[in-house]
């Protein structure tokens, strides 16, 4: 592959894909070190927790919620014409949309109780996945 080839994909590429990961990278190092108490407060009781050790040697405490957000949307359900008289009717019918969401979280802690990881869906960008579920302290969610 030539050289500017390569140069005008990495160029494309890899603005896109931060842009993507963006959000995620965001919220996750909103997260490290602050204090674990402010985790539990926006997400209350960890669902599973495990110890680990670092690699400096020092035990450390993995906290997952697995949290879920459901909303509707109005969206298009289809389309319809009829002649009368002399013209055409167009018609567009609309219904309510149910959608949902199921997101991993994980806040690493150390002997400090500061959250010195933070990882949304193990570190992953996945679409659809922690849609509308407040991760970010701060959060707004989309349309208040």
């Amino acid at each position: 592959m030539p050289t500017w080839t390569r140069q005008l994909l990495a160029g494309v590429l890899l603005p896109a894909m931060l842009f993507i990961s963006g959000c995620h990278l965001i919220a996750q190092s909103r997260w490290e070190g602050r204090d674990v108490q402010e985790a539990l407060d926006l997400f209350g009781k960890p669902n599973a927790m495990k110890k680990q050790t670092a690699a400096n040697g020092e035990t450390q405490v993995v906290m997952t919620w697995y949290k879920s957000a459901s909303w509707t949307t109005t969206e298009a359900a289809g389309t319809s014409m009829n002649h009368t008289g002399n013209g055409m009717v167009y018609t567009e019918y609309y219904q309510q949309v149910g959608h949902s969401s199921d997101c991993k979280l994980e806040a690493t802690v150390d002997k400090a109780k500061k959250i010195v990881l933070f990882r949304i869906e193990d570190g992953r960008i996945i679409h659809g996945k922690c849609v509308n579920v407040p991760f970010v302290p701060g959060y707004i969610p989309p349309g208040l």
